[in-house]
Formats: structure tokens, C-alpha cells, sequence
């Protein structure tokens, strides 16, 4: 030990002394040591050492405990003290608490001054229970506090190792302060206090929010009587943190104490001139309420809303909308008398909130509405209760008359424009209210201010409103309808305002924003003025100018001029005028421009600023190509154009976290429904235009590339590294101006990329690109230089943009003209920055461990063994996460924000940080390219230097954090295969990472967002090799870790939800689960298994979070969208139903220590768990339907939830799955419910819920549903409640039997027809007996009877049997039927009973073997009464017709074909006379199914397709054989069909192919003449036999004249659903005109000599067309 510290060892026990004197000179003498450098440098070494750990040596722990003994001991002596003393004594008393806690607080300082020493458990601990005294408080209160704010929860360290228990117990005690009666703490330094530990209780814990909700219940009630509001500033912002954290958890009771709180804090802003940051968190607190009480605006509870009551919020509401019009006035008011200028618009928070309450009170019609408002009183309530102060009420008027008259052009700028943006939001955010009226009267009003707009300030404003309206217009055609006359003549008005309004620099954005929108919306015809605005110098080219011309350009064609005078006007002497495409393309890149222009230093000013979507390149590409709309419309399509002028929106929107609470509430209300289409690419317009041929115009093309030449020359000719008017960032825009011209020519395929690679513009972007790679060169030596590094920054970004794979064949362009010498030099600059930034930070930070097993470096513990990395040890929990904020703070500084910035806060970084970090992103995107030829830079190399940064890791600084997050997302690219090693250099610091952070909650979910690109990456190459194993056990290692951390709860919700979505994406990569297994605590489990786990989860956000998404479990799914995606296995979709149906139900099970506050919440949002869950199998998984809808129906019963929500549940399932209706829904299913509903122990018919049919009584239901209940009750032997049911109808029992008899029938028969041994079949033959016997006894039906109804009904039992028709029925192999090859496994069961075709066949026989003596067929006997066939035939089709289901449509197909075979085998047997109709029945419906194959064809629609084709192919092989002359007649229509399916339908082409041969090859001989009269079969390899066929026959006896050619094409029976086929003859017919045109003359003069002769005419026709 060191003398210093020797003395400071002496020091510290001399504190201990008895006598006051002799400690008073030793804490003199302490002070003094402890902030000598050499005592500090000491403890910090033993402090930093195990050996101190058990050791007496002295470190700042140990000082800490002295000072706590110290401080205890002049505590007691002071409080032992006289209590009626001198003022002098009570002053000097004062003087010696100041000292004490002086004391601490500088030795705290001098420890952590480092970054923090001293252990977080400890220190708090000794502040909590100095303030837990009554007299400690009083004394040490202030400075404790301020140590606690300044010095505890300020560092990040200590924010993450405050427990749970330590939060709740901080919380306790200031809110006790708080609401207490003592003095001795300043209330605003509580209250700050407060906002801090709710702060940091939200993020870093869950829980405490009871505590919460009856503190600010207790606290803001009476926020009024606050003498100082800055009090009410900290409490209000710590209630809207408090409340976004709570309101996912606990909707209802958020209301209740919204609802509670609502009148006093409008008190205060009304009443007591509140500060602008104070009226900011009370408009966000009304914000939020608004948001929890109407989600998305919604206004009744049926459609999602919620209020805890009514009626007190509608006051609420009606006050509201009145403070906030006198709020507004006064706005108003106010800027009409100051003095200068200054900002009219009101902030855009306090807009949103009033448009949010008029949504809510304003009525869908024009009417005035008259509410009564409660206007309270300041002197009156002073002194009373909020509930007993006095209040005058009055009544004011609200509606859009209100509004409108709010909008009068006679007002100032500063009363119309508050109101102008209120309009504009409120149209914005809520056009489907709107009434069709008002769309006329809104816009007169708007047209009126408009046209009168001289000056001032209004005109911006209301141009954004009537953009607003137009849009809303372009949504709702069906409102203005009534009005089309007046809307039409009110924009033409607008439109040549806003046409005028763009040669003003003030309007001119907004301006072309609204002419682009009515556009969109089509709301009046194009004029020739609006082309005149890309053609001259109207305006120059901008960003609004882009987007407008664009949008007419995907709306309209563009004309080939503007006009006679305007040509003359652009004509040159001795050329023609230039066409209007060839005058946007001057006016875009500015062609036009002066010698003194083109000399000057200024770039061009298309690459001068930055153009959304690559919009410029696809433009000019577009306008050089023959179809201008259908180049934009392949190039960019309407929606993405869309999204570019709606971007800003959508990204201030995803920022918000309440949008994601809305969108939630509506989910578990069932409001709203989760789109199938989530994350799927705008890519839908191109793929649909992919086989469009683009021509393009050689003069527009070669007119661009000399532009753009030019462009370029002038850009290389005016750059220079120094220049200030040409930034380094218009040379990446002119590089990427060239490349996306060359890419829009490459998607067009007139362009390969090799032949742009070799291209002159190609050139000169690398020309561009070596002198960009200069000024890269250029920053090296200015690193230390502020605003190099800002524009390196700028730059970097802009390159990002670019090299981004949205666009593929840009992205590869724009690679290529990158040198290697810039990634090389870049690559450098990162290295000397992430150097640098050590150098920059003025305090290294040591590591602090605190647990023997962190003494050892991850890697050291990699080699000892497997090491948990979320193992906290037995002893506390001590984070060795580092924090740096706080560390070097001035003594005297007050302004500390609320709580620890997170270390992944900008905050944090410095320029040269973010330069470092734009340019390692930009540098990832490059490193993670394909390695597609052409490049000059290699990837792999870009990796390995990147990587190489990884080796300098030191996760404790901000910079070193970011920079990893950055690899981890960006390296492992979607089209990128990393290498083995690669990714183990990536992985290996995650280890350390983890277990550094682990209990910082926000970066423990960022580093889980992160992976997700990694665990996909591993999915894709996890069959390439057997390397990337330990890669994949890193990676499920961590997960497996944070599974652990959940299960022991600690880890918050956001870390959780964080989770989930990396369990959905190891279900993506790996659906079967053959690697993704999770090692939690010895035991080994599937993601699979554990994902349906988080459905029990304490927070409603994991729970549902995983309930949308339980369909990973039932399909195999492409992490980039759902419409790629496949069924798993039946064995697997049934697993997976059990696990999420039993964690669902776990999940309703309600901890017995919630507290009945919370119960309300839990109970609802459990419920909606369970019902989500359930809904979502539904819809995805048709094997599990049947099971998941009889889910729905238990959890009625079971779990008593509300009819009317589980009706809002099948209605999102029954409208998901395509049926009209939720009773055609469930009617679908009503056989299998009820004899599921009938199996289950203590289950009654009666207690069946029939209301969720929407049968209002027991007898609608028997009444409608007799039909299916009766034959599952007689089979049951319950002819009891048969008898029941008849009562209740007022029928006689037997008349039901009877009506029921078919399918009582086929409940029973089947059963007899079965030879089976099986016991199953054997109990089943016995109880099938048993009621048959029943039904024979003469008090039933009687044998008579039955004898009667079979034979009467003999056709209706039939259709009952082939209903039962499943193949997947049949136990044995040799059990299955003929249709086994068009079965698949998973083909779900039908109701029951389901049985074989093998079976079904058999009851057939067996009923014609007891009805008839000659054994003839069923068919035979059928046939006998030829109307049942065809009443089969319709009723099978019927049944076909209505189902919407695919796989029931299939099963149905399956029993056409079971019974079409049958009667095929009795069509030489005539069919009782008719067969020539049954043919041609079966042949034009086998038709129809397949003209009604869906376009994207799945696997249960190409095996129906089969079938038909199977089907078809028999009944044409039958009907050659027996009838070949009624073949002959529908032989076009079946040829035509045939033909066009090709296309459509590749993987049944052989099958196609097969079937056409045989009508055409091998039954020539039958079917001659029919074959004749066919169209030419097309022009392909796969119909030549075909063609040769068909033509040998026609010309068979010579060849035709032109004239016969004709007459054969006019002869050929004109069938609408056969266009392909008349398509292929026009072609025959116009090459036959082509090569015989000495005929057509001939034609053409006897046309003269006899015009009635229709072949004459025809041909007169083609030839004047």
C-alpha cells in the first residue's frame, strides 16, 4: 500500500472517532486526499482488481461504507440534540448537515469521475434509506435528491442495474414525498425525480403500474392548486411517457384515468398560462387519450372506440373543441397586434388534436350542431374541489358550416390560415366522412380564396387544402357522384388558378402538388396549357415539377405538340418544330440554356438537388420510347409514384409509436384485419407489363444521350475539389443520372448490361465516378476539419441511396462505374476515424466486472467450455454495461434531461463519428454486392477490411457499438452468400456484446433486430457446407439466451417482441426445424414449440405480436412476402394447432395476485389473445379450419367471451377466406360443429350458440338447420331430442325423419355395404343396425315407409353419398378409389361422415343389388327416370358453384368425376334417351372449370385442372367409341379451350398435348369434317403434328381460294369464351391476303357488281382497314 493511501486508510478511521472535533478535521483532511491523483490512480487499480473483492485493502466501496458509518453517526448526534435552541445553534446545525452531505456528494464525484466506481446496489440503497428517515430527509433531503439525479440515475450503468424491486421501491418513496406532507425536498426537484424513475421504470422493467395509475390519479387531480407550474410540466411529461408505456397493457384503465384527470389539466391550460413546453405535453396528453379512446378515428364501440363512460367523455370532448377555438383565436389575436414579422401557422401537434375532436363531433351530414359547453370559472375555483366548482354552460355551434365559415375570404390571414389547416388534416386523415355536399361547398370556398389571393400568406394553405380535397375526391368517387356537374366546373376553376399559381416562387411547389393529384384522381380532362409548363421557361425542374410531370405522364398520353402558334414559336429555320416529348426533354435537361450558361461554374440543375425513386432517369427513358404511359407504368408504376409523394408522411407516421397502439387496439377488437399482403415489393405493375414490347424512337434516344453528354461535360468541367458551387455530391447525381438512363433501357431489353457497359454515357459516369474517387482522396488529409466531414457525411448518405437493391440493374450500374481506388481510399478513412475516435474521447473507460466468471475473456472461456452467456451468477445483478453520460458533468450543472441516454443516441457521436458510420453503411451495401461482372472492386476484399475494424472492438463506446449494429445488418445481404469465416468474424463479438448489455433493454432488442439479417443469411447457405454449423449454434446460442432471460422475467416487452420476430425468422429460414433448436436449461427445443410459449406472455404486445403471426407454424414462408409460400406437413399443422390452441388457453388463466384494477384490461386482452390466435389458424390453414372454428365456438362457452366479438371475428375470417357471409361460413361447417359439439362431455344441443348464426331463438335455429341436426342425432340414437325439436317446430317427428331421410340414409348404408373385418367398422356396422332397426320398428317410419323414401328419393340419396366423398378417408391402400392420384395430404376432411370412393361405390352396389332383381348397375336403374341423372349432375354443379373454397371445390370436382365414370360406363346403353344431353352437360361444365382456373395457379388448382383434363379425356374417348357425331359439335369449344390453357397452365402441358392429339391424330378419321372447320392451331413447336393434321385435312381436296379462305373464317362458329383461337385464324387470314393480293383486286370489282354478298363485305372491310 501506497503512503497516499496509508493516509487516506488513517483518515477514514479517524472518521470514526468519538470526538466531533477530531472527525470535523479528518473529513477536512479527507477531502483534501481524496482528489489527489495519486490516491485516485490507486483506488482505481485495486478497485478494478478481484483481489480487492475479499480483500481489506481499501477501495472505493469500502470509502463509501466509512462515509455511510460517518454520516449515520453526525446524524444521530444532531437529532439527539435540543430541539428548542438559539437561532445561531439552528443555523449552525444546518451549516453541519450542508457539510456531511457536501461531503458525499464530492467523494461520489471523485469516484466516478472515470466513469462509474462505486457499486449502483450500495449507493442507492444508502440514499433510499437516508430519505426513508423522517429527520435523515429533512436534513440530507435536497442534496441526497440532487446526488440521486445528477449522479445515480444520470449514468447509463447504474440506469441498468437498478432492479425491478429497487425501482418500485424508488417510485414508492418519491411519490410518497410527493403526495405527503413534508416540506423538506423541493417539490419541482421531486417531481423531476418522478419523470426520471418512471422513465426508467418503463423502459427497463414491467409492472408498477398500479403504483403509477393512483399516483397521478392522486397527484394531477388537483394540478390546479400547483403553485409552480413547472411541477405540472415534469408530472404531465412523466404521465405521457407512463401512459405510452401502460397503454398496449391496459387500454381501459388509461381511459379511466384520462376520463379522471381530462378537467384539470384543461383547467390548467385554460386557466393558468401554462409555458409553451408545458402546453405541448398537455396537447400530447390529450393527443393520447384521443388515440386510446377512438383508434384511427374510430367513433362507436362497435367499429373500435372505447370510453369508460360516455357521457362525461363527450362533455369532455365538446370542452375540448371549445378551448381549443379559443385557444386558436387567441393565437390569432395575438399575431395580429405584434410587431415584426412573423409565423401565422399554428404548431401542427395543436392542428392534429382539433381535427382528431371535430372527426369525433362533427356529423356525416351538413347540418349545425348545437352542444352545451361547461366554461369553469378561475376565481371560482381556487380554493373549491374540482367537483364542486361552480360552472356557467352555453351552447355552441360545430359542423363543416362551422368550419366553413371559419374559411370565409373576408377574415385575416391569421384567423382563416389556423383553419385552412385544419381542414387540410382533417380531410387527410378522415376523407371517408366527408359529405358529398361538402366536397361542393369546401371547394367554392377554397376556389373563392384562391382566385382572390393578391397577397399575403394564405395562398400556400390553401392550395395544401384543396390538394386535400382532391385527394379525398380521387378516394371517394362515389360521394361526389350526385355532384359531378358542379365539381367538374369548380376544379376547371382551380385548375387554371393553380395553372397560374406556378410562375409564383411562393406557390409554385404546392402549386403542381395539386395539379399532380387532380391528375391522379382524374378529375378533369388535361388541358394543352398544363404541357406548356415541361416545355418553356414556366419553371424550372424541381422536385414538385418532377412528380407532376410524371403522373401525367402514367395518366395520359402525351400529345405530339402543344399547337400551330406554339410550334411556330420553337421552330428553328430550316427543321421542323420540335415534338412536345422532345421539348420535355430540353426543358428537363435544360438545353435551352444561354453560351454564358454553359460556360458558367454551376452545375446543371437536374443533378443539382435529389429527385425521389430515381424519378428523372425513368422519365427521360420513358419519353424516348414509343408508348410513353406504358414505359412510365413499366418503369415506376402508380403506387410507387404514390408512395413518393406521400413519403414524408409515411415516415413521420412509422416514427410514431401511438400509430402501432392504434393499429393494435383495432386488431384484438377485430376492427381490423392484418393485410396477406404485408411486405410484399411494389413490383406488381412491372410484372405485369413484363412481356410488353417498348419501342423506342432512335432521334428521342439519340437527343437524350447528347443531352446527357453534355450534362456531364459540364458537370467535369466546372468541378474542382475546392469549389463551392459544385458539392461532390453532384458528381454521385450526374453519375447516377447516367446509369439509370442506361438501366430504364436495359429493363426495357433494348439494352443487354454488357452493351451499357460499353455505352458513351457508361463512360463518362466513370469519368464522373474517378473524380468523385479525387475528393475522397481529397478528405484524407482534412479529417480534422468539421466541415469536410459533414460533407463526407452528406455524400455518403446520398451514395447509399443509390447503391440500394430496390432497383437491381441501377444498383449493378452503378457499381460498376465505381473505381476500386474509392472503396480502397474510403475503406482507409474508416480505419483512421475509428482510430481517431479513441484519441477524441477524453476519459478511457475500464471495464468493471463483477462476478468471478467475467474475469476471463469470452475467448478464453470459448476454449475452457460452453459458457452461458446470459449467466448472471448467484450473486446480484450487476450489469458491466458502461455508460458515458454524466461522467464528466460540471458540479453546478442543473439541466439534466430525464434518465441515461441509451449509447445508441446520436447523442453520443460526433461529425467524424457519423461520417464514419455513413461511410462504413455505404461501404456494407458495396461489400454484400453479387459479384456480378464488371466490377472493379472485389466484395470479398471490401468484407475483409471491414471485418478487420471488428479486431479494435470496444463495445464500451458508442462509436464501436454503432459500427457493429451496422456490419450485423447490413454484411449478410439478401442476395449475398458470406463465407464461413466471414460470418464467424462477424459473429464472434456477439458473445461479448451480450453479456455486456445484457440488461440494457433498448440495445438488447436492437441487437435482436439485427440478426434477423443474419439468421436469414444462415438459412439460405445452410446446405451449401457443414462449416457454417458453429455459426448457426452462435446465433441460436444468443436466442436461446434471451429465451432464458424472458422465462426469468428479465427482459422487458420490447426485447421480448424483439425476440419473437427472431423466432419467426429462424421459422422462415428453416420451417421444419431441422437446425433452429434452442438449448434452454439442459433441454432442447424446436422454435416451433417454443414460439406458441410467448401466447401465455404477461404483456399483451408479445401475446399478440405472436398471435398474428402463428401462421409461420402452418406455412412455409419467404422472409420478402406470403404469396410464396407452402403448406407444412399435416403431422406438423397438427402439432402446431394443439400447441397454440393449449398456450392460447394457458394464456386465459389470470394470476391470482392481479389486482381487481387490472382485471377488467387482462381479462379483454386475453381474450382477444386466444380469439387472434385461433383466427389467424383459420384463415391460413385448412386442414386445421374445421378444429380452429369449433375452437372459436368452445370459447364461447368455456371462456365466456362476448357473442358480439366473436361474431366480429368470423366476420374477419369468413370475408378473409371469400365467403359472403359469416352464416354461409359457418353453415359450411354446421355438420362437423354440432357432432363435435354433441361428442363433448356435458355439451346439450340447447346450449349450442345458434345467436352466433344470427338466429335470434332456439326454434330459428331448429327451424333452418333441422336439415343437419336430425341425422347426427338419429345416428346418436337420440330420437328423444328428435322429438323435442319437432315439438318446438310444431311438426310431427316422423315428417322430420322423412325429410331427413337421405342423409339419415347415408349415415347408416355405407356401414352395411362394408365387408371389413376392422373393429372400428365393426362397432360402427352394430350401432348403424341398431338404428336402422330403430327406424324399421313400426312406432318410427316403418319398413314401408322406408322402402317408399328410398326409392322416391332414391336420386337425393345419391347426391347425399357422393357428398361424403374423401379419399383421405380410406385406411388401407387397397381400400383407395380411381381418384387417388388427384388426392393430396392435405386435403382436409369434409364434415362427417366422410367415406372412400371405394366405399361409396360399394353402398351404390349395394343399394341396386336390394333394389333391383337382374342385379342391373345403379345407373341402369337411374336411368329409368332419366331427370335424376340430370338432377345429380345440377346438384353436384350447384355445389360447386356455391363453395369458395378450393380444396372443397377440388373434393366436389372429385364426385363429379366418381359419378361422370359411372355413367360413362352405361353411354352405350343410350341413358334412358339422354346421353346426347348428359354429354354435352359434362363436356361444358368440365369446360367452365377449367376457363376458371385461377391465373397463379397452386397445387390444388393444378390438381383440379387434371382432373378435368382426366375427366375430359374420358368422356372424349367414350364418345368417339359409342357417339362420334355429337362429339363433332362441341369438338371447337373443347380444341379452343385446350389450346389456350397451354399458357397458363405449363406443368399440365404433356397431359393437354395428349388429349389434342387424340381428337386430332388419332380420331381423324371419326371426326374429319370437325377437325376441318378448326382454327389453325399456333405457330409452336409443341402443336407442329397438330398443324400438319389439321391442314392436310382442310385442303384435302385442294387447295383454297382467297375468296373460300374467307368463307372458311366466316363459316367457324363465333364463340366469345375462344378469343385466342379466332386471334390464331385472323393471323392465317392475313397472311393468305398478304401472298394472294391479285385476288383481292378480283374481290374488290365483284364486290362492286354484288355488294349483299357478305364475303364480299368482309373483304372490303380488311382491306379499308
Amino acid at each position: 500500500m501506497s503512503f497516499a493511501l496509508h493516509e487516506l486508510l488513517v483518515c477514514c478511521k479517524g472518521l470514526e472517532n468519538e470526538k466531533a472535533t477530531e472527525r470535523k478535521k479528518e473529513a477536512e483532511r479527507f477531502r483534501r486526499l481524496i482528489r489527489s491523483p495519486e490516491v485516485v490512480e490507486e483506488l482505481d487499480r485495486i478497485s478494478g482488481t478481484r483481489a480487492a473483492k475479499g480483500s481489506k485493502q481499501l477501495t472505493w466501496d469500502l470509502i463509501l461504507r466509512t462515509l455511510q458509518k460517518y454520516q449515520q453517526k453526525e446524524t444521530e448526534l444532531l437529532q439527539s440534540g435540543k430541539a428548542n435552541v438559539s437561532a445561531t445553534t439552528q443555523a449552525n446545525r444546518r451549516k453541519k448537515m450542508q457539510e456531511i452531505s457536501s461531503l458525499i456528494k464530492y467523494f461520489i464525484r471523485c469516484a466516478n469521475k472515470r466513469g462509474p466506481r462505486l457499486k449502483c446496489g450500495e449507493l442507492l440503497n444508502h440514499v433510499m434509506e437516508v430519505l426513508r428517515g423522517s429527520f435523515s430527509c429533512s436534513a440530507y433531503g435536497e442534496d441526497y435528491s440532487s446526488i440521486l439525479l445528477k449522479n445515480i440515475l444520470s449514468v447509463r450503468k447504474y440506469w441498468c442495474e437498478v432492479t425491478p424491486q429497487q425501482w418500485h421501491n424508488l417510485l414508492n418513496l418519491y411519490c410518497g414525498l410527493f403526495t405527503g406532507s413534508s416540506k423538506a425536498i423541493n417539490r419541482v426537484l421531486l417531481s423531476r425525480i418522478i419523470h426520471t424513475a418512471v422513465q426508467g421504470c418503463c423502459l427497463q422493467t414491467e409492472g408498477l403500474t398500479h403504483t403509477l395509475f393512483c399516483f397521478f390519479s392522486r397527484a394531477l387531480l388537483n394540478a390546479r392548486h400547483e403553485k409552480h407550474l413547472p411541477v405540472v410540466e415534469h408530472l404531465v411529461s412523466a404521465l405521457n411517457v407512463f401512459l405510452r408505456s401502460a397503454a398496449m397493457n391496459c387500454r381501459m384503465r388509461v381511459c379511466r384515468l384520462g376520463e379522471e384527470l381530462l378537467p384539470s389539466v384543461l383547467y390548467v391550460w385554460t386557466q393558468m398560462r401554462p409555458s409553451t413546453t408545458l402546453k405541448e405535453e398537455i396537447v400530447d396528453f390529450f393527443n393520447l387519450q384521443l388515440c386510446v379512446h377512438h383508434p384511427k378515428g374510430a367513433k362507436t364501440q362497435d367499429t373500435g372506440a372505447y370510453a369508460e363512460d360516455w357521457a362525461k367523455w363527450q362533455t369532455f370532448l365538446s370542452n375540448l373543441y371549445d378551448a381549443l377555438v379559443s385557444e386558436i383565436s387567441q393565437i390569432g389575436s395575438r399575431g395580429k397586434y405584434a410587431t415584426g414579422t412573423r409565423h401565422i401557422a399554428v404548431k401542427e401537434s395543436l392542428i392534429e388534436l382539433t381535427a382528431d375532436v371535430c372527426h369525433q363531433l362533427f356529423s356525416e351530414d351538413n347540418n349545425v350542431q348545437f352542444v352545451e359547453v361547461t366554461q369553469v370559472h378561475l376565481r371560482a375555483t381556487q380554493k373549491g374541489s374540482p367537483q364542486g366548482t361552480p360552472s356557467k354552460r352555453r351552447r355552441i355551434e360545430l359542423g363543416w358550416e362551422v368550419l366553413r365559415d371559419h374559411l370565409q375570404p373576408h377574415h385575416s390571414d391569421f384567423d382563416i390560415i389556423p383553419w385552412l389547416q385544419i381542414a387540410s388534416v382533417l380531410i387527410s386523415k378522415y376523407p371517408s366522412v366527408v359529405p358529398g355536399r361538402e366536397l361542393v361547398l369546401l371547394l367554392s370556398v377554397l376556389c373563392q380564396l384562391l382566385g382572390e389571393q393578391r397577397r399575403g400568406d394564405r395562398g400556400p394553405y390553401v392550395l395544401r387544402c384543396l390538394r386535400e380535397v382532391a385527394c379525398c375526391q380521387a378516394t371517394h368517387p362515389e360521394r361526389a357522384q350526385a355532384y359531378t356537374a358542379e365539381l367538374v366546373k369548380l376544379w376547371g376553376r382551380v385548375w387554371a388558378l393553380a395553372l397560374r399559381g406556378v410562375s409564383s416562387p411562393q406557390t409554385e411547389a404546392l402549386s403542381l402538388a395539386l395539379l399532380s393529384t387532380v391528375i391522379q384522381g382524374a378529375l378533369i380532362p388535361i388541358s394543352r396549357e398544363f404541357w406548356k409548363l415541361f416545355s418553356g421557361l414556366a419553371c424550372k425542374p424541381s422536385d414538385a415539377a418532377a412528380l407532376c410531370l410524371a403522373q401525367a405522364l402514367l395518366k395520359c398520353p402525351v400529345p405530339k405538340s402543344l399547337g400551330a402558334e406554339w410550334d411556330h414559336l420553337g421552330t428553328v429555320e430550316g427543321v421542323g418544330p420540335p415534338s412536345l416529348k422532345e421539348s420535355i426533354l430540353s426543358w428537363l435537361l435544360m438545353n435551352e440554356q444561354t453560351e454564358e450558361a454553359e460556360e458558367s461554374s454551376s452545375p446543371h440543375p437536374i443533378i443539382c438537388r435529389d429527385f425521389p425513386h430515381k424519378l428523372i432517369p425513368r422519365i427521360l427513358v420513358s419519353l424516348t420510347v414509343k408508348d410513353t404511359r406504358a414505359g412510365m407504368t413499366f418503369l415506376l408504376g402508380s403506387k410507387a409514384l404514390e408512395s413518393a409523394m406521400t413519403q414524408d408522411q409515411a415516415q413521420k407516421e412509422a416514427k410514431d409509436a401511438l400509430s402501432e397502439i392504434e393499429s393494435l387496439y383495432l386488431q384484438f377488437s377485430f376492427d381490423e384485419m392484418p393485410s396477406e399482403k404485408d411486405g410484399m415489393k411494389l413490383n406488381g405493375v412491372r410484372e405485369s407489363s413484363a412481356d410488353t414490347q417498348h419501342t423506342v424512337v432512335p432521334s428521342l434516344k439519340n437527343k437524350l444521350e447528347q443531352g446527357l453528354l453534355s450534362v456531364a461535360d459540364h458537370l467535369l468541367n466546372c468541378y474542382s475539389p475546392d469549389s463551392q458551387t459544385t458539392p461532390p455530391e453532384c458528381l454521385v447525381r450526374g453519375s447516377s443520372l447516367l446509369t439509370g438512363v442506361l438501366a430504364g433501357y436495359v429493363s426495357f431489353g433494348l439494352l443487354t448490361e454488357e452493351e451499357a457497359c460499353h455505352s458513351q454515357l457508361f463512360l463518362k459516369a466513370k469519368a464522373l465516378a474517378q473524380d468523385f474517387s479525387e475528393f475522397i482522396s481529397t478528405v484524407k488529409v482534412k479529417m480534422t476539419d468539421v466541415v469536410t466531414m459533414s460533407s463526407l457525411t452528406s455524400v455518403m448518405r446520398l451514395c447509399t441511396q443509390y447503391v440500394n437493391r430496390a432497383v437491381k440493374e441501377n444498383c449493378n450500374l452503378f457499381m460498376k462505374i465505381l473505381p476500386a481506388r474509392l472503396l480502397t481510399e474510403l475503406a482507409e478513412i474508416c480505419k483512421v476515424l475509428l482510430n481517431s475516435s479513441c484519441k477524441r474521447v477524453s476519459v478511457v473507460i475500464e471495464e468493471e466486472t463483477t462476478d468471478d466468471d467475467w474475469d476471463m475473456t469470452r475467448t478464453q472461456a470459448d476454449q475452457q467450455g460452453d459458457v452461458d452467456l446470459f449467466d448472471d451468477g448467484d450473486g446480484p445483478q450487476t450489469s458491466t454495461s458502461i455508460g458515458t453520460q454524466g461522467q464528466n458533468v460540471d458540479p453546478n450543472d442543473t439541466q439534466f434531461g430525464p434518465g441515461a441516454k441509451s449509447l445508441l443516441s446520436e447523442e453520443h457521436l460526433s461529425q467524424h463519428d457519423l461520417a464514419f458510420l455513413a461511410s462504413l453503411e455505404f461501404l456494407s451495401l458495396c461489400a454484400s454486392a453479387e459479384c456480378v461482372y464488371g466490377l472493379s472492386f472485389k466484395p470479398a476484399e471490401v468484407r475483409r477490411k471491414l471485418l478487420l475494424l471488428l479486431e479494435q472492438m470496444d463495445f464500451t463506446k458508442p462509436l464501436h457499438l454503432n459500427m457493429y449494429l451496422v456490419l450485423l445488418k447490413k454484411l449478410p445481404a439478401e442476395d449475398t452468400l458470406l463465407a464461413a469465416e466471414e460470418f464467424d468474424s462477424l459473429i464472434k463479438p456477439l458473445a461479448d456484446l451480450c453479456s455486456l448489455y445484457r440488461q440494457d433493454q433498448e440495445i438488447c432488442a436492437e441487437v435482436l433486430l439485427h440478426l434477423l439479417p443474419s439468421i436469414r443469411c444462415v438459412g439460405r447457405i445452410q446446405d451449401r457446407n457443414d462449416d457454417l454449423k458453429h455459426v448457426q449454434g452462435a446465433l441460436l446460442q444468443v436466442v436461446s439466451g434471451f429465451c432464458i432471460l424472458g422465462r426469468t422475467g428479465k427482459c422487458t416487452a420490447t426485447t421480448k417482441a424483439a425476440l419473437v420476430h427472431c423466432l419467426l425468422a429462424l421459422l422462415e429460414t428453416d420451417p421444419c426445424c431441422k437446425w433452429a433448436v434452442l438449448t434452454l436449461k439442459e433441454e432442447e427445443l424446436p422454435v416451433s414449440d417454443i414460439l406458441p410459449c410467448y401466447l401465455s406472455d404477461p404483456h399483451h404486445h408479445v401475446r399478440m405480436l405472436t398471435a398474428m403471426t402463428v401462421n409461420r407454424l402452418f406455412l412455409e414462408m419467404t422472409p420478402n412476402g406470403l404469396e410464396s409460400r407452402k403448406m407444412l406437413s399435416l403431422k406438423k399443422q397438427q402439432m402446431a394447432f394443439e400447441n397454440v390452441y393449449l398456450k392460447a388457453q394457458e394464456g386465459m388463466r389470470i394470476q391470482k395476485s392481479s389486482l381487481l384494477e387490472d382485471l377488467s384490461d387482462e381479462t379483454l386482452n386475453r381474450r382477444a389473445t386466444l380469439l387472434k390466435s385461433v383466427s389467424v389458424v383459420l384463415c391460413c390453414s385448412p386442414v386445421c379450419e374445421k378444429q380452429s372454428l369449433f375452437a372459436v365456438f368452445q370459447s364461447y362457452k368455456e371462456n365466456n367471451i362476448e357473442e358480439a366479438l366473436i361474431k366480429k371475428v368470423l366476420g374477419c375470417v369468413s370475408r378473409a377466406l371469400g365467403y359472403r357471409s359469416v352464416e354461409g361460413f359457418v353453415s359450411s361447417h354446421l355438420d362437423y360443429l354440432v357432432t363435435e359439439w354433441l361428442g363433448q362431455p356435458g355439451y346439450t344441443l340447447e346450449s349450442f350458440p345458434y345467436t352466433l348464426l344470427n338466429h335470434a331463438t332456439l326454434n330459428d335455429f331448429y327451424s333452418s338447420s333441422y336439415q343437419v341436426l336430425i341425422p347426427h342425432l338419429v345416428f346418436l340414437d337420440s330420437f328423444g331430442q328428435v322429438k323435442s325439436i319437432g315439438d318446438s317446430l310444431g311438426e310431427d317427428w316422423k315428417k322430420l325423419l322423412a325429410n331427413c331421410f337421405p342423409k339419415i340414409m347415408v349415415n347408416i348404408l355405407p356401414y352395411f355395404a362394408l365387408s371389413s373385418k376392422d373393429d372400428q367398422v365393426v362397432q360402427q356396422r352394430e350401432k348403424a343396425t341398431r338404428v336402422y332397426d330403430l327406424l324399421k320398428d313400426s312406432n318410427c317410419l316403418g319398413k314401408p315407409q322406408i322402402d317408399s323414401l328410398i326409392h322416391s328419393n332414391l336420386a337425393d340419396i345419391v347426391v347425399e353419398l357422393l357428398m361424403t366423398l374423401y379419399e383421405g378417408a380410406a385406411t388401407q391402400e387397397g381400400c383407395r378409389g380411381d381418384l387417388r392420384s388427384f388426392i393430396g395430404e392435405l386435403d382436409p376432411a369434409p364434415n362427417p361422415p366422410y367415406f372412400s370412393s371405394y366405399v361409396i361405390k360399394a353402398t351404390l352396389d349395394y343399394l341396386s343389388n336390394c333394389h333391383s332383381d337382374n342385379h342391373k348397375s345403379l345407373v341402369a336403374i337411374l336411368s329409368k327416370t332419366p331427370i335424376s341423372i340430370q338432377r345429380i349432375l345440377l346438384a353436384v354443379c350447384q355445389k360447386a358453384a356455391e363453395t369458395v373454397n378450393a380444396y372443397e371445390k377440388h373434393r366436389i370436382l372429385l364426385m363429379y368425376h366418381l359419378f361422370v365414370s359411372l355413367l360413362l360406363r352405361e353411354v352405350k346403353n343410350g341413358l334412358g334417351g339422354a346421353w346426347a344431353f348428359v354429354l354435352r352437360d359434362i363436356i361444358y361444365t368440365l369446360i367452365h372449370h377449367i376457363n376458371s382456373r385461377p391465373a397463379q395457379s397452386d397445387e390444388v388448382s393444378s390438381r383440379s385442372f387434371s382432373l378435368c383434363c382426366d375427366l375430359l379425356t374420358s368422356v372424349c374417348r367414350t364418345a368417339v367409341q359409342f357417339c362420334d357425331d355429337a362429339l363433332e359439335s362441341h369438338l371447337q369449344v373443347i380444341v379452343g379451350t385446350l389450346t389456350a390453357q397451354l399458357d397458363n397452365h405449363p406443368a399440365v402441358t404433356q397431359q393437354v398435348i395428349s388429349l389434342l392429339k387424340f381428337l386430332v391424330i388419332e380420331s381423324q378419321d371419326k371426326l374429319k369434317s370437325a377437325i376441318q372447320q378448326l382454327e389453325p392451331f399456333p405457330d409452336r413447336p409443341e402443336f407442329r403434328e397438330l398443324r400438319a393434321v389439321q391442314h392436310k385435312l382442310k385442303y384435302s381436296k385442294g387447295e383454297y381460294t382467297l375468296r373460300q379462305e374467307i368463307a372458311h373464317f366466316l363459316s367457324v362458329a363465333l364463340c366469345d369464351s375462344l378469343p385466342l383461337t379466332r386471334l390464331e385464324g385472323l393471323k392465317e387470314l392475313r397472311r393468305q391476303l398478304h401472298n394472294n393480293k391479285p385476288q383481292i383486286r378480283q374481290l374488290l370489282r365483284e364486290c362492286q357488281a354484288d355488294p349483299a354478298d357478305i364475303v364480299l363485305e368482309f373483304c372490303l372491310c380488311l382491306y379499308s382497314s
